[in-house]
């Protein structure tokens, strides 16, 4: 949308023309209490309704966050418009035809113009791309729904636009240097329908190029407030209050082509915390359907996070693995479309994901798991609870360590070497390096708080390594393992960290254990072990229920 120079008499009369009920309406859900309406704020999290719509007054006020303001700034903030092009929607919405003297005259309407018609251009030369679209399976109708493009060498000369509007497109450097030459042109719209960018994908099979470049950001373009296929999606997205945040642009093209019209994309980045403030505003159900590797899992988690800070809970379409949208959508489309149409619960795909990993990787991605909960701990405490529990009850982890390891949940992720190993965790491994004391009883690397403990007692137990082995084969673990072998035990020390963390043990397996007698047994041990008793540890290791 353009940026229309409206005079104080045209937006008055607009606003006495619209009904703001009406404009509201068609982005929330509004539920009339006397001669007011009410919704849940578009703009903050809540549970309790605290957005209200006066018909009488046609304004609107947040009493949970503060904002208000009138239909032209309800859309404004809601669709991240600029105001005149809030005023230019909501005179849509209201089916009111604007007056012919109020034209896009600016240089950014002129830029924005210019973009629309330098995409054009490239879509007149996809016929050379025909071979590469058709092995790739994008139809015809697709590439002209996206208006892909292609970039012979040379289009600058035959580009008839303005060095300095070719420059602000990105299309081409300060000295004039063609960025996108013999590329794929993808053009970037802007969510009002804009062109205000471009990427261009790489033809050839050369490593040494980038897969992709991207237009610079300019005056008309910002990666963190732009969504790939926004534009495309944003009908169906406000009709099903639903979008499928996908990692790449032929991601967002492949579902669009097999009839999954509400998928977007950051833009070359992982998605941002305005990406997700813009998308809330929209959606109540966003489902995340990345990379089926471990770094798409990593991302999946991230994004979650941001969502659950906004009061929105994710739902995930599980990729398998080495797979992707794109890919899946050419081999299987039946079955992509099966994922999306029924996303897992966030919390159920992180259970079904943590079970699939290896005790280390397990470990790691729990902690990633904590990282991204945590905001909960604030935006919804019982929320939070129920995931914690739920992850507690089946791995076996002390619901302590979530808060341990999530120490600084508004900031950066902090690696785990940030996090403190608990003095009773170091005389342990110590303990079991030195083995002045047998410990004899084999348990769980989830009894452990930290995580750095975790990896390196499976190294020692399970991996058979010994401590030197394991400074020289995982170096971020050799600071702290020193760290750990140098500090100052007693074996009073020592035996009494073996108890408490066989205490620990025991009382998880004791969670899983059904026979009554056995029960007794373990409660009996576990008395003996907090007593400091570490003799009966023998006895334990030889009975059959261990």
């Amino acid at each position: 949308m353009g940026n229309y120079k409206f005079p104080p008499s045209f937006i008055q009369e607009l606003l006495s023309r619209v009904d703001i009920v009406d404009i509201v309406s068609h982005y929330l859900t509004l539920k009339q209490v006397g001669r007011n309406f009410t919704a849940l704020c578009p703009f903050h999290p809540e549970k309790t309704p605290s957005f209200v719509v006066s018909p009488e007054k046609q304004i609107f006020k947040c009493f949970g966050c503060g904002v208000g303001g009138n239909a032209i700034t309800f859309v404004e903030k809601y669709e991240n418009l600029s105001f005149p092009e809030a005023v230019k929607r909501v005179a849509e919405l209201s089916g009111i035809e604007l007056p012919t003297e109020f034209k896009e005259d600016d240089a950014l309407s002129k830029i924005e113009e210019e973009g629309y018609k330098v995409a054009e251009y490239f879509h007149s030369k996809i016929s050379q791309l025909k071979d590469y679209l058709q092995n790739r399976g994008i139809e015809e109708s697709t590439a002209s729904r996206f208006l892909l493009g292609y970039a012979p060498r040379g289009y600058s000369r035959e580009l008839k636009v303005s060095r300095e509007t070719a420059r602000e497109l990105g299309i081409i450097s300060e000295s004039g240097k063609e960025f996108f030459a013999e590329r794929l042109i993808i053009p970037i719209f802007s969510h009002g329908g804009k062109v205000v960018a471009f990427a261009g994908r790489v033809l050839s099979n050369d490593s040494k190029l980038p897969k992709y470049i991207n237009s610079p950001e300019s005056s008309v373009f910002k990666k963190n407030s732009t969504l790939y296929g926004f534009y495309q999606s944003k009908e169906e997205i406000l009709k099903t209050r639903t979008a499928v945040v996908v990692e790449g642009y032929f991601d967002v093209i492949s579902l669009h082509q097999i009839g999954v019209r509400n998928a977007v994309a950051p833009m070359g980045t992982s998605i941002t915390e305005n990406h997700v403030r813009i998308l809330s505003r929209y959606v109540e159900k966003p489902v995340l359907a990345f990379d089926g590797d471990s770094a798409g899992k990593k991302a999946t988690l991230r994004a979650a996070g941001l969502f659950l800070v906004k009061g929105k809970e994710p739902f995930v379409a599980p990729m398998p693995e080495g797979e992707d949208p794109d890919s899946l959508s050419h081999s299987l489309p039946e079955k992509l479309k099966e994922i999306v149409n029924s996303p897992l619960p966030f919390i159920d795909w992180v259970i079904d994901s943590a079970v699939k990993f290896p005790d280390l990787e397990k470990s790691h991605f729990l902690r990633e798991f904590a990282n991204a909960i945590a905001p909960l701990r604030l935006a919804n405490p019982f929320l939070y609870k129920i995931y914690v529990s739920k992850v507690s009850a089946q791995f076996d982890v002390d619901p302590a360590w979530f808060k341990v390891n999530a120490p600084n949940f508004r900031k950066k992720e902090d690696s785990e070497e940030s996090v403190p190993v608990p003095p009773v965790e170091k005389a342990f491994i110590k303990g079991l390096v030195e083995r002045k004391i047998e410990f004899p009883l084999e348990v769980s690397p989830n009894v452990f708080l930290s995580p750095l403990t975790a990896k390196i007692y499976t190294l020692l137990k399970n991996a058979g390594f010994s401590h030197l082995t394991v400074q020289s084969e995982f170096p971020e673990l050799a600071s702290v393992l020193s760290e750990i072998l140098f500090s100052d035990f007693t074996d009073d020390e020592i035996r009494s960290a073996f108890c408490r963390i066989a205490v620990k043990e025991l009382k998880r397996r004791l969670r899983k254990i059904e026979d009554v007698d056995e029960k007794r047994y373990l409660r009996q041990l576990i008395v003996e072990l907090e007593k400091k008793n570490l003799d009966v540890l023998r006895e334990l290791c030889d009975k059959t229920l261990i």
